[in-house]
């Protein structure tokens, strides 16, 4: 993406630039289901945000999962940060982070 198309980056093109490569990201890493949230799940995503990302993953990706943050990267055309939905339940069990996944399942949005 180039920086024109890095200010037209929306929670709507997110969505569909990674339904159309969930096919490939299954086949390749494993990945079951992919959610947005953050910035740009609210809507409020600028050209300097990152995409936040949860994903489940079919078994463990090791050093791979590095691989599939740099693919999802070069496909947005933005930083991302991706954790996995098992970290993300951990922290909702933790009652010091509630707070914080509270705040990401507020934002939740899944890629169908």
């Amino acid at each position: 993406m180039n920086g024109t198309d890095r200010e037209k980056l929306t929670k709507e093109h997110i969505i569909h630039l990674l339904r159309d490569r969930l096919p490939d990201l299954r086949a390749r890493y494993g990945v079951r289901r992919i959610a947005l949230y953050g910035s740009f799940a609210r809507g409020e995503g600028s050209p300097n945000s990152d995409v936040d990302l949860l994903v489940e993953l079919s078994q463990p990706l090791g050093l791979r999962f590095i691989a599939l943050a740099n693919e999802v990267e070069s496909l947005l055309g933005r930083d991302v940060d991706i954790a996995t939905f098992e970290t993300f339940y951990r922290t909702k069990s933790d009652a010091r982070k509630q707070h914080i996944a509270t705040a990401i399942e507020r934002d939740l949005t899944y890629v169908e």
